[in-house]
């Protein structure tokens, strides 16, 4: 969109258009703010232009995961369409008699062989592209593409293989394929449409959920409520249960509760910033909690008969009984 002026920049930002029987209405806005997938901050106003045209003019509706404007750090947003775009258009449209659609391996004889559908042997057989045809009334001959795995399999910034292609290469492959002979077959329904198979777009990336705008607007303006304050009688029973289990030493305003906030702590509660919930979680652990009491060792040596005799005088002089 270089070379547009301010006034077709904003002729642009706001489209209005009807698909499947829904009646669209997008702005710059709405798309910014619901509809981007990554970075939305960093996406354009330039590169929303461009989605919003081609919204319209393909019918789209980006509402319903129809399409994606994907936005990654600095890099140019990418346009994409969700998976059951292509398949949809297809079965809608008069023209078609349907697809074949399959991959291409290395079999175990060594021979290339195209193969209908994505069943291969794993570590015996060697995956190397997929092949698709589409059939429309009107032709005489189907459209046939066929692809190389090389030249699709997605790839992370680090040149390792993302999830999707490690897991499902050939179907991902196949896919490829497919979208490829749909958008030759059918250049009037899919002209500047492209999956994220095609352009190495994890879909994992992509949020698939529907957007409402109205549920969306109404959990903006949902305020969330501030946590019930800790009452005066739990901190007199966190302090009086503090005593009884030896973390106070001392009384009043000297007393030293050092032992009990950290005690507090190590159960995920500060005693300055205790709320009502955090203070009765705080209690339990208190009423749970076993104090360790020090207890002067026992002299386990064997005693002389003498010394034994001589202990129980001492004693019986003390015993005022």
């Amino acid at each position: 969109m270089q070379g547009l002026n301010n006034d077709e920049v904003q002729a642009m930002s706001r489209v209005e258009y009807e698909a499947n029987g829904n009646k669209i209405h997008l702005t710059s806005s709405i798309v910014k703010k619901y509809l981007v997938s990554g970075d939305a901050s960093k996406v354009t106003n330039e590169e929303v232009g461009v989605f919003l045209q081609l919204c319209k003019g393909q019918k789209l509706n980006p509402f319903l995961r129809e399409a994606y404007l994907v936005k990654f750090g600095n890099k140019p947003a990418s346009m994409i369409v969700g998976k059951d775009t292509f398949t949809k258009r297809e079965a809608k449209n008069p023209e078609s008699e349907g697809h074949e659609a399959g991959i291409i391996v290395v079999n175990l004889k060594k021979e290339i062989e195209k193969r209908s559908g994505t069943f291969y042997l794993k570590g015996k057989e060697t995956l190397v592209g997929g092949w698709a045809k589409a059939y429309r009334k009107n032709k005489k001959f189907p459209t046939e593409i066929t692809v190389t795995l090389d030249e699709y399999i997605g790839k992370k910034s680090d040149g390792s293989v993302n999830s999707n292609w490690s897991k499902r290469p050939a179907t991902m492959i196949r896919k490829v394929a497919l979208m490829q002979a749909l958008r030759e077959a059918y250049p009037e329904d899919f002209e500047g449409l492209y999956t994220a198979e095609e352009i190495n777009i994890d879909d994992k990336e992509l949020n698939e959920a529907p957007v409402n705008i109205e549920d969306e607007k109404n959990k903006e303006q949902e305020i969330e409520q501030p946590p019930k304050p800790v009452q005066k009688e739990q901190k007199q029973y966190i302090m009086q249960l503090g005593e009884q289990k030896r973390l106070i030493e001392g009384k009043g305003k000297e007393a030293d509760i050092s032992k009990l906030e950290e005690f507090a702590n190590k159960n995920g509660a500060s005693l300055r910033k205790l709320t009502y919930d955090s203070a009765n979680e705080l209690l339990k652990a208190l009423e749970e909690y076993k104090q360790v009491i020090d207890v002067e060792p026992v002299n386990t040596e064997k005693q002389s008969p003498e010394e034994v005799t001589k202990e129980n005088i001492e004693n019986d002089e003390e015993d005022p009984f």
